[in-house]
């Protein structure tokens, strides 16, 4: 949509995409070949470290050497390690293959945020709808990737893998001359609504909101992204063919793209940490849906729908507040989310999967989702306090 979307808002829907497809394809695969709850949960927890170390590692190099350079040397490299991945068998070589996406996605997405957020501003958008454009982009793609992806792996892996390597190299050769006349900027012209800043109460202690929201982002990413990992194995158990529990799961992406869609026109949440905390008590419902007795597939599509709901909601309150930053830090600041992201991506299915293989059932998932709700309303609840305090303080 001309004005409201541009080319970097497409690369990171398409990117978001070849994220998911090789997500689930890892995922599936070791449901496939019988890996365990906790093994699938553990090569998840290796990716994901190696999500951590690229953010911090390279979430700042754009910052100093150039977001769309750096960018295309990692997009060569990357359609060099996928054209290998093939040959990657068994268990060993999913965990190199979950390692080496994950790296790249790592330091591939504080690049793309910080490219949007630096010039959006420069272009006087709206912070608030940079942000809320921002999630719609990948979490479109997302819905795409996680469809497709367990239908891809059991029967066309090779699409999958094709898909990334002429996507990488084609925005590579792309990246590398746009930067020789660019440098980091790009052509944008932002329709008037994007312009228009709504009435925001003023963020006293951005660092404060950032640490506790990035908090909220990791402990309500738990549940999402052990559905997210977890449930082809879980949901072919129940007998749906393997192939075809993308088409069930993706009722999460669904969800968070609807919340985004709603968060980014609902802004009353901004500041309040009342409205915040309640829009947050999807989570217990997630968890006592887990539960209840499974009386057909339905009830796994309505789970994935509100675990994404949780995720969705954490999500915009961290990257809100994270990319509010007067240093013009924004890959580093971007850096940071991503690492949150890696951590919940890491310690959610690792969790997620010993408590299954405890519970022997997916009944497990429910019960941390409740201990992860009952830390969430303390954290909130002292949040609340501390606010209240700073505030009368000020006043004084």
């Amino acid at each position: 949509m001309k004005g409201y979307f541009h080319s970097f808002n497409f690369l990171t829907a398409i990117f978001s995409v070849l994220a998911y497809l090789l997500s689930a394809y890892v995922n599936t695969m070791a449901a496939k070949i019988g890996a365990s709850y906790f093994t699938i949960g553990l090569i998840n927890f290796f990716a994901a470290l190696a999500y951590v170390i690229s953010s911090l590692l390279f979430g700042g190099f754009g910052d100093r050497f150039g977001h769309k350079r750096f960018l295309s040397f990692s997009c060569f490299v990357f359609s060099a390690f996928l054209s290998i991945s093939p040959l990657l068998k068994g268990i060993a070589g999913l965990f190199v293959l979950a390692i080496g996406f994950q790296f790249f996605f790592g330091s591939l997405y504080p690049q793309l945020v910080a490219i949007v957020t630096k010039n959006e501003k420069s272009y006087g958008v709206d912070h608030a709808k940079t942000v809320g454009r921002y999630n719609l982009s990948w979490s479109f793609g997302n819905i795409i990737g996680m469809a497709f992806g367990p239908f891809l792996a059991v029967n066309l892996p090779v699409l999958t893998f094709s898909f990334g390597i002429a996507l990488c190299l084609v925005v590579g050769l792309f990246l590398g001359f746009d930067y020789k006349k660019h440098r980091d900027t790009f052509y944008f012209n932002p329709s008037k609504t994007l312009k228009k800043a709504e009435r925001a109460p003023s963020i006293s202690n951005a660092k404060l909101y950032r640490k506790i929201y990035r908090l909220m982002l990791f402990l309500c990413g738990l549940v999402y992204t052990s559905i997210l990992t977890l449930f082809p194995k879980v949901i072919s158990s129940h007998g749906l063919p393997l192939g075809l529990t993308g088409f069930i799961i993706v009722g999460a992406n669904l969800s968070v793209f609807s919340m985004f869609l709603i968060l980014s026109i609902y802004r009353k949440w901004v500041g309040n940490i009342k409205v915040s905390l309640a829009m947050l008590s999807v989570l217990p419902i997630t968890s006592i849906l887990l539960l209840l007795p499974k009386s057909g597939v339905w009830m796994f599509f309505l789970i994935s729908i509100f675990g994404g709901m949780t995720y969705a909601t954490a999500y915009t309150f961290a990257i809100y507040y994270g990319m509010i930053s007067e240093h013009f830090d924004q890959g580093k600041q971007g850096g940071f989310h991503e690492a949150t992201i890696g951590m919940l991506w890491g310690f959610g299915p690792l969790a997620g999967g010993l408590m299954i293989q405890i519970f022997k059932s997916e009944v497990g998932l429910g019960i941390m989702g409740l201990i992860v709700f009952f830390v969430v309303s303390i954290v909130q609840f002292k949040f609340m306090k501390r606010v209240k305090a700073q505030s009368l303080f000020a006043g004084d």
